[in-house]
């Protein structure tokens, strides 16, 4: 029997065999299709291709970087500083950049004087232009910070700071955070009229300049002593409208001494 049945079982096999071999879907029947390559099929993938093209930034050498300069003062020449006063004129977008970074990124509005860093700016104008700081200094606060970034070292004068920068952070002894500019002509006049006149009345020109110096000082200390934090809320406190009293109360031993 069981003989019997294998044959039965693979008979069975081969018939679903050679009847799923005959069996084809009805609908569907695979051919080989010719697409042209500006065809409406791959638009859309060109279309993506494009956008992701325009987002991809481009390795340019330095010759290509020169050519495309030349192109440029070719086209538009001569490129003028926009900032009033400056006169400036580039001939490539690039040098423009560097000379924008360089001369008015970090500029003092008071004085025009340039710096490399914005942190050497704020310095700058905190010591030379900020009366608040120099009452601090007179009061004996060390406020003349390290130039070193991340050194964190403050000094009461400049002095005491410059040799921290000589000594501990070899800069030269000939710098100067704080250059003088040579005074023009007309200063270099009144400054002849000044020594004349105080050569009449016996007064040096620098005796006095300390002396105006050290009253400023002295008032802006005077000024930052007076700043206080007291409550100036009065102790009573009244809403609406005042009560006012008929009739006073004066006691009887008043009222005697005056009769």
């Amino acid at each position: 029997m069981d003989t019997e049945t294998e044959k039965m079982e693979i008979e069975m096999d081969k018939n679903q065999n050679e009847s799923a071999g005959d069996y084809k879907f009805p609908i569907w029947m695979p051919f080989r299709r010719k697409f042209t390559p500006d065809g409406p099929f791959f638009a859309p993938g060109n279309a993506e291709r494009e956008l992701l093209a325009k987002q991809a930034t481009l390795e340019l050498t330095e010759d290509e970087n020169a050519q495309i300069g030349v192109l440029q003062y070719e086209e538009f020449g001569d490129l003028p500083c926009p900032i009033i006063g400056c006169g400036a004129r580039l001939s490539a977008m690039n040098d423009f950049e560097d000379h924008y970074l360089a001369r008015h990124t970090s500029t003092c509005s008071v004085c025009s004087k340039v710096f490399p860093t914005t942190r050497l700016l704020n310095l700058h104008v905190a010591e030379s232009h900020d009366s608040f700081f120099q009452a601090k200094v007179a009061r004996g606060y060390p406020m003349y910070e390290c130039l070193v970034e991340g050194c964190g070292m403050k000094f009461n004068t400049d002095r005491a700071r410059h040799r921290h920068l000589v000594d501990k952070h070899k800069f030269p002894m000939s710098f100067e955070f704080h250059k003088r500019r040579h005074p023009s002509k007309r200063q270099r006049q009144r400054q002849r009229l000044r020594a004349r006149h105080s050569s009449n009345t016996g007064e040096t020109p620098l005796d006095k300049e300390n002396m105006e110096v050290e009253k400023n000082i002295d008032a802006l200390a005077s000024a930052v002593s007076n700043l206080t934090t007291e409550d100036n809320t009065p102790t009573v406190v009244t809403f609406g409208r005042r009560h006012n009293r008929a009739f006073g109360f004066v006691p009887h031993s008043l009222h005697r001494k005056t009769s």
